[in-house]
This record gives C-alpha cells, structure tokens and sequence, in this order.
C-alpha cells in the first residue's frame, strides 16, 4: 500500500506532468526528425488533452492519455512505414482496422512487430485506468474546459506543416511518423465533402467521349498473355555491392538480353497500388492521399480497363493472387473492373502466405491446363507472387548459390536469397510455357511491383537521389521483363529509359499486336508523347485531356 501510494503522488503532480510532456516530445521529435513540424504535433496532443479533459473532468489523466495515445499512433505509423512505405493514416481504421482478412494477414505475417505492440498497450491501458481512478475530478466548469479545448484548436491550423498548396500524399510518405496521423484528418474532411480528383475535373471544359471500341484484330493468332506480379523484387544486379550484381547480371533481363527501367508509385509495400496502375492505365498519384485505398475507393467507378480490353479482343480474363478474394478490398475491385476469375488463397489450396512462387506458378499451371482443355479462347493471367515479401527474420529460403553472398545484415541477406529462389521459380514457368509454345504461342511479362525495405540502405549509399518523399527518384525504380514463345514480340513499345507502370499494360497489347479501342490507342500516344512518364509528363495538359475524356465515355467516375 506504500509503494502505491508513493506512486500516486509521484504521478499525480505538475513536475511529473510537465517531465512527461518534455521526454514524450524528445521521443516523438526522434520519430518525426523534423524541428518545425513539432508545434503542430504538440498542439495535436493537447488538442486530444483537452477533449479528454472536457468529458473526463481529469486533468492528469487527459495528459498522460493524450500522451500516451500519441506516442501508439506514432509507433504504429513506424512499423507501417518500415514494412508499407506508408505512414499511419486514420483512414487505416476502416480500410484495415474494418476488414478481417487485413487484419488476419498482418497478424499471421508480422507477428514479431504486433504481439509486442499488443503487450504494450495493454500495459498503458492497465497505467492509464490507474491514473483514472487515481486522479480526481477538476473544479473546472464544462465552459472553461470548453473554451481551453476551442482556443487549443484554434492554433492547431496555425502550426500545420506544410505549406497550403502541398500535397498530402508526399508528407505521408516521408517518414514524418508523429504528425502524419493527424495531418490526415484533413483527408477524412475533404472525403466527407467530395473534395479530391472530380473536383479538379469538374472545373475543366466539357471533353469529347472516346468513339465506342469496335471488334477487336490481330495481325496475327492471339497469343496468351501472362503476367507476373514478381512481390518486393527490384533488379538487383544495379546492386554493385557484396557481388550481388554479379550473382543477378543474367538476372530481370528480357527475351532480347536487355535490362528495362520501371517506373513505380510505392516503396515498401503497397502491391495492389501498383497492380492497380498496371490494369487500369492510371497513375494512382492523381488520387492523392487515396493512392494506398483505391482498390475500395474505386470499386464501381472504373469501367474501361486492360480486362475489358482484352475481353473485347476475345480472352478469358483471370487474376491468380496468394491473399484471400477479400484482402484490401481487391478481389471485388478486380471483379469490377472487368476480371472474370480471381483465384485466390482459397482456391488455390494455400496453407500459408509466405509458400514459394513455385506454389503458386504450379497452381497458374493447373488452371492454364485445364483451361486449354475446356476453353478455346486465348487466356490473359496475372499470376501475383509472394515469396519475396517481408518481414526477413525468418530463414525461408533454400540453399543457393546466393548464401556465398554476405552483406552483414541479416534481413538483406534473407531478402537476397529469397528473391534468389524467386527467380528460379520464375524460370521454372518460363519453360514451363516455353515447352507449350509449339501449340500455345504465348507472351510472359514479368514486373516488380516495389522495392523493399531490405535494400534501402544499399541502394542509399549507390544513388545519391534516393527520397522516398521523391517520386522520380531511385527509391521507386523497378523492373519488368518480356519473354515470347512461339510468338514475335514487338519490343518497341518498351523502349523507353524507364516506363511508369501505367503505361505497362498498352505497351503489352502493343507488343502482341492486338488491335486497341480508341482510348487504349489514345493511352499509347500519350506515352509516346509523354517519353514514358504518366503523372510527370512534361505536357501534364495531354495527360489531363486523356483522364478528361475518359471521364466524359464514363469509363472514369470520380464524383
């Protein structure tokens, strides 16, 4: 009874307070690194300090709540950057906190980050109903709490960080973990009055429709089309360090011994964001801070994509992907956007997230094969992977060649020998298909979707550019590969320094010589005319026009 009483007093006094507020904000300062976006943040937490203290009538309690909480949100918002590339956002609370396949995933996968985080909010839950039932309540009237809470606010946009014509979605990937959460408060705001990418159109003159796309041609038979969605892998023979480029050299190169540059809008994480771009020929960054929930956002609301396209030159559409149909919200946005099959975690039969790719090729097999045989129509499959992902603290990787290469870090090295064991998967399904060609004529683009986090350092320390708050920089370089069997593959249409994924999908019913709609058409010129840049074309007024037409054919609906 001693013991706690002394603690009562020790917690329940302003120098503990005010000694709680000053190693609070040196902690959230390390997190944040930024000097100038700490009044905001300070402000963020006694702003939570006097609503607490307005229902509570608890002045300390309100404090080292406040506190508390801030000090979660930030942590939290560290682990997604270090794992998504994506600071914490209140819109997580509905597009993962709501959907159970999310949560179960993040559960079964990093296991090592959420069971601690769990233990220690239940050790701040059990030390703050302390102070609750400690602390007494303050004479204060509900007026005076009200108006301490009213002025407290009002200087909260006083301090905001950033300047008024910035855009959001950059400070969310910056790393800014203690202000980032409440910095998209603002997000929550402008998506409950419309505001976003309509509101830009809606401004624009009136533009003319697209012609309805006739019945599609080929200047030859129609070849299937297989895509792989190579998880986390980037080119690492560009890595000229530890001898990794020279274990990779004859590693993401193309069917012509070439190596090709892609342009990629996430780092870390955030697959469905490039797959995303890569089906709909749209650059996710023109929906801002949406760019990590358009798999939600947009369900319904794209009804022109690469499936549709494809099916309107007579192919079976099908997406093979290792998560359930509900995970982000993405096998009902492929459906919508014009998919015919999903196959996903179930279907397939996985046991698990982190299965080799050979897994999942063999199960591409399977349904290839039993497609040919009741299905004449030529076959569109993207075949997700998944091997490659994070985290690294695990050793999933067999023995191979790679284990000789040691860069004194443990994650790399894990990383290098997964994506190691990925590639001889791939190379597996490629002779798989190479073996078919002689009646099966086919096309295998392969891409990576992000970098991961694993390389950061190295890739750091090579290229001088390397921002993850920079989209043009090295941070979001990644690769693709192009491969035909028994089919002549046009490489024009990737013969750019570096394609924006965007881009990815005109450029593969060009290369197959497949007839495109007049919006599909309209898309490869732009990207002739844009080098191979979507949201940072140069003339960022033709890319405008295009999004304007694709609004006024009702294949776009952004109200």
């Amino acid at each position: 009874m001693k013991l706690i009483a002394i603690t009562k007093r020790l917690i329940l006094n302003p120098v503990a307070a005010v000694a709680a507020l000053v190693i609070c904000t040196a902690f959230l300062y390390l997190l944040e690194r930024a000097i100038n976006h700490m009044p905001f943040v300070i402000l963020s937490v006694l702003g939570m300090a006097t609503v607490i203290f307005l229902l509570s009538r608890k002045a300390y309690f309100s404090i080292y709540t406040a506190l508390t909480l801030t000090t979660l949100i930030s942590v939290a918002s560290v682990l997604k950057y270090r794992t998504k590339g994506f600071d914490l956002h209140a819109y997580d609370v509905i597009f993962t906190g709501t959907d159970p396949k999310a949560f179960a995933f993040l559960l079964d996968e990093f296991t090592i980050y959420i069971v601690p985080f769990a233990g220690l909010m239940l050790c701040a839950v059990l030390a703050l109903a302390l102070v609750f039932i400690w602390d007494r309540k303050s004479r204060i009237t509900a007026p005076w709490r009200a108006g301490l809470m009213a002025a407290t606010f009002a200087l909260i946009p006083v301090s905001y960080p950033l300047k008024a014509d910035e855009p959001r979605y950059f400070h969310y990937l910056g790393g800014f973990n203690a202000s980032a959460f409440f910095v998209s408060f603002l997000d929550i705001k402008d998506a409950a009055l419309g505001r976003g990418i309509g509101e830009k159109f809606a401004k624009m003159p009136a533009a003319e429709p697209f012609a309805a796309p006739e019945a599609c041609g080929a200047t030859g038979p129609k070849p299937d089309l297989f895509v792989v969605l190579s998880e986390s892998q980037s080119d690492l023979s560009r890595l000229n360090e530890f001898g990794i480029d020279q274990h990779f050299s004859k590693q993401f190169k193309s069917a012509d011994g070439n190596s090709h540059g892609l342009r990629v809008e996430t780092f870390g994480g955030g697959t469905w964001i490039s797959n995303f771009s890569f089906l709909t020929g749209l650059s996710s960054l023109d929906f801002g801070w949406q760019a990590p929930y358009l798999t939600t956002a947009m369900e319904g609301r794209i009804n022109y994509s690469l499936a549709t396209e494809l099916k309107r030159c007579g192919y079976r559409t099908a997406v093979l992907m290792p998560m359930k149909f509900t995970f982000v919200n993405e096998g009902p946005f492929l459906k919508s956007i014009g998919v015919d099959e999903v196959l996903d975690f179930d279907r397939i039969g996985a046991s698990e997230y982190a299965h080799h790719d050979r897994f999942y090729y063999e199960a591409a097999r399977a349904f290839i094969e039993e497609h040919r045989k009741t299905d004449g129509r030529p076959l569109f499959l993207q075949v997700q992977t998944m091997f490659a992902h994070s985290p690294y603290s695990a050793q999933l990787a067999a023995s191979s060649p790679a284990d000789d290469i040691e860069t004194g870090n443990a994650e790399l090295d894990e990383y290098i020998r997964r994506v190691d064991q990925a590639q001889q998967d791939f190379r597996w399904f490629l002779g798989q298909t190479e073996a078919d060609s002689k009646r099966h004529p086919s096309i295998v683009l392969e891409f990576g979707d992000h970098q991961s986090f694993a390389t950061r350092d190295v890739i750091t320390q090579q290229f001088p550019d390397f921002a993850i708050d920079n989209l043009t920089s090295s941070a979001y370089q990644s690769f693709f590969t192009v491969h035909g069997y028994g089919v002549d593959v046009d490489m024009r249409p990737f013969q750019f320094a570096n394609l924006d994924i965007g881009y990815l999908g005109v450029s593969l019913l060009e290369a197959a010589g497949l007839e495109e709609s007049p919006m599909y058409a309209n898309l490869g010129a732009l990207r002739d005319r844009c080098e191979g840049r979507l949201f940072y074309c140069p003339d960022r007024t033709a890319v405008d026009q295009h999004l304007n037409r694709r609004i006024a054919s009702g294949y776009l609906v952004v109200e």
